[in-house]
């Protein structure tokens, strides 16, 4: 009778106990006890054999599947530290309290994983993904098993460093894979020779999605810190920060780097501090000057001084686009400067003899042919008379007389379902000409037509970081209405001096104390952390590990709901169990209510204060140019004063960013006084 080998997958007599075709022994226990066992089935369907590979996160076994009678990879996430098996055993045990938060959300992230690898199953350059599921506790990705090895070992095969030539076929093939990945608005983020695989027949595959997540030009918790050292971007190493197919480009040039010269760059915060890495052309005079070029300019410390798309970094290395030497590159930028100042004197000189309307006479001088534009905002209810709708259309009113042929329809939509409703709209060529993004994640900027004319409109000196962070409001596609920053609300009654109190660290909050003192609620953990302890991500993680243990310590272990915990804090704090509620601005009124007279809103004071745009909207790219144009004009008119008074002051949503609104906005509440104290002139965004 014949049986399958689980190492091989190849059928043998089962007279023998050792595989003829490979050697592998009938019977031999797994390498690590917690490996699932050769043998054990997975949905009914497929035979789990020997372990390809395994690490902090998860093994990847050999597996015969019954129904299509292949051999193919299962990836099963088993992060080492927070679950166990039992040996011999397939369930895993998850370890409760935060460890078990930790290991549903990297459930959560494992399957994104999964699924970004299905959108590109039929694409040659990529790994393919059949099918993906939970069992066990756990889950598990099921892939096409791949024979060959990775560049990696492949390179080191051939002596550290391959010709320019080959690397260039070899890489040309992953720029074909990242095309069509950053097309669904994706990043690969973990690009190394590690992750290219030459297979038997010579095809290049991308693999591991790990580290994917949908590209953003705002920062987002979700980019978590994933580093290659030598091959990771300055900007993966803040958990904060924009990333797009600009990030893919660097590790792909360091790639590249690495295998035609046999040196692996230097690690790029390193370079931040003094750049030692070499030209290619200096470490080997036979490799072409442009060729070298296309890699310095791709492995740029500045994103923006880097190829903005796969397609400009393919055609560089393959000689079709000239690249000029970075440092040359620079100069011309720096005389492009120059040359600009120069021109706003002349423009200045010649002011004194012509008088210019002001930039709000501009808009009122636009007149705006017959068009109509839509907006979509979440709203906590349906319906006509939801406050915010009408906020809206008071904030627009101004621009209606103005703008006669402009038709203003504005729809609500439940806050619960908003973003699917975007979703369906965007995929159906129905997307409102504006709309709220707050919430919208990096991928929505597929979504998003350019937002700089809004900047045509509006004089950038009438308001608060609005020409400081310019690059980066166009950049996100997203104009902000107003901003938050992070407080400390100090409750009355534990001898502290809720006056003066200025919060300088998180020591501070916690000294003297065995019992939780503080609190800090999830949406604003991301702006509290980095306040507090400055943007060093190590210092951030372990600020943010010692208030995990603290919460710990007051009984929040084993819950399972973050907004459990959320409501828990406010609670404490609002009963008095609580000194301290390190939150932002946007919950004064809510401390108002709650705690009148029972609290004073103080600063935290430090060189990087943090705060947040929000109430951001968007234009549609699936507009057309007139509407685009209107919506322009539209949302430069919700930034001036009136509108900017309706929505902060009338409705109490954030703090204006229009400077005389803002005024006025600290006239009606003192408290925010503290704004124009501490944070003026050192909040960043």
């Amino acid at each position: 009778m014949l049986i399958r080998c689980l190492n091989c997958m190849k059928e043998y007599d089962e007279r023998y106990e050792v595989c003829p075709n490979c050697g592998f022994v009938r019977g031999t226990a797994p390498e690590e006890p917690y490996h699932l066992v050769p043998g054990v089935r997975l949905q009914n369907r497929y035979v789990i054999g020997t372990v390809v590979g395994f690490g902090g996160f998860g093994v990847i076994y050999r597996a015969w599947d019954e129904r299509l009678e292949t051999m193919v990879a299962i990836k099963e996430y088993y992060p080492a530290g927070i679950i166990q098996r039992i040996p011999g055993q397939s369930e895993v045990i998850v370890y409760t309290g935060n460890g078990k938060t930790e290991f549903e959300k990297g459930v959560e992230r494992f399957l994104d994983e999964a699924r970004n690898m299905a959108k590109f199953s039929t694409h040659p350059h990529i790994m393919n993904v059949y099918d993906f599921f939970e069992e066990n506790h756990t889950a598990y990705i099921v892939m096409e098993f791949l024979k060959g090895i990775s560049l990696k070992q492949y390179v080191k095969a051939m002596g550290g460093k391959i010709s320019k030539d080959e690397a260039v076929e070899i890489i040309s093939s992953i720029c074909e894979a990242l095309k069509d990945i950053h097309k669904e608005g994706i990043i690969h983020r973990d690009i190394s020779p590690d992750n290219i695989f030459i297979c038997e027949d010579n095809k290049i595959k991308l693999i591991d999605f790990g580290a994917a997540r949908f590209s953003t030009g705002e920062e987002e918790k979700t980019l978590s810190i994933i580093l290659k050292p030598g091959f990771a971007p300055p900007e993966q190493y803040r958990s904060k920060s924009k990333q797009g197919p600009w990030t893919d480009i660097y590790a792909l040039a360091a790639t590249l780097y690495r295998i035609v010269t046999g040196v692996v760059p230097e690690e790029s915060v390193n370079r931040i501090v003094e750049d030692n890495v070499k030209s290619p052309t200096e470490l080997d005079s036979e490799i072409p000057e442009n060729f070298s070029n296309a890699l310095m300019k791709g492995m740029a410390l500045n994103q923006d001084l880097r190829f903005q798309s796969i397609e400009d970094f393919q055609n560089a290395i393959l000689d079709k686009k000239k690249v000029t030497d970075l440092k040359v590159e620079l100069k011309k930028r720096k005389l492009r400067r120059g040359i600009s100042i120069g021109a706003a004197v002349i423009v200045l000189l010649i002011g004194v003899f012509f008088t210019y309307r002001s930039f709000s006479d501009k808009k009122a001088q636009v007149e705006l042919p017959e068009t109509t534009v839509s907006i979509w905002i979440p709203v906590d209810s349906d319906g006509e008379t939801d406050k915010e709708i009408e906020m809206i259309k008071t904030m627009v009113s101004k621009f209606q007389e103005d703008q006669p042929k402009v038709d203003i329809e504005i729809k609500g939509i439940p806050q619960e379902t908003y973003l699917d409703e975007l979703a369906k709209a965007y995929e159906s060529e129905e997307l409102p000409t504006i709309f709220m993004s707050d919430e919208v994640d990096g991928a929505a900027q597929v979504m998003m037509a350019d937002i700089k004319d809004v900047y045509t409109y509006i004089n950038v000196d009438e308001y608060y970081f609005l020409n400081d962070a310019k690059k980066e409001i166009i950049a996100n596609k997203r104009v902000p209405m107003g901003f938050v920053a992070p407080v400390a609300y100090v409750r009355r009654g534990k001898g502290v001096d809720i006056d003066n109190v200025e919060i300088k660290s998180l020591d501070q909050v916690r000294e003297g104390e065995d019992e939780l003192n503080y609190f800090i609620p999830l949406d604003m953990q991301d702006y509290v952390f980095p306040s507090l302890v400055g943007d060093d991500p190590q210092n951030i993680q372990k600020a943010q590990d010692q208030y995990f243990k603290d919460l710990e310590q007051a009984g929040l272990k084993e819950s399972d709901h973050i907004f459990g915990i959320d409501i828990f804090g406010i609670d404490m704090f609002t009963d008095g169990k609580l000194t301290y509620y390190l939150a932002g601005t946007n919950d004064l009124t809510y401390m108002n209510r709650a705690v009148p007279g029972l609290y004073e809103m103080r600063p935290i004071v430090s060189d990087t204060v943090k705060g947040e745009f929000v109430d951001c909207y968007s234009i549609s790219i699936q507009a057309d140019e007139e509407e685009q144009h209107a919506a322009a004009v539209l949302l430069a008119y919700m930034l001036a004063e009136g509108p900017q008074k309706t929505m902060h002051i009338v409705n109490k949503n954030a703090i204006p960013i229009n400077k005389k609104a803002y005024d006025e906005f600290l006239n009606v509440n003192k408290k925010y006084e503290i704004i124009n104290d501490y944070y003026l002139d050192k909040l960043t965004f």
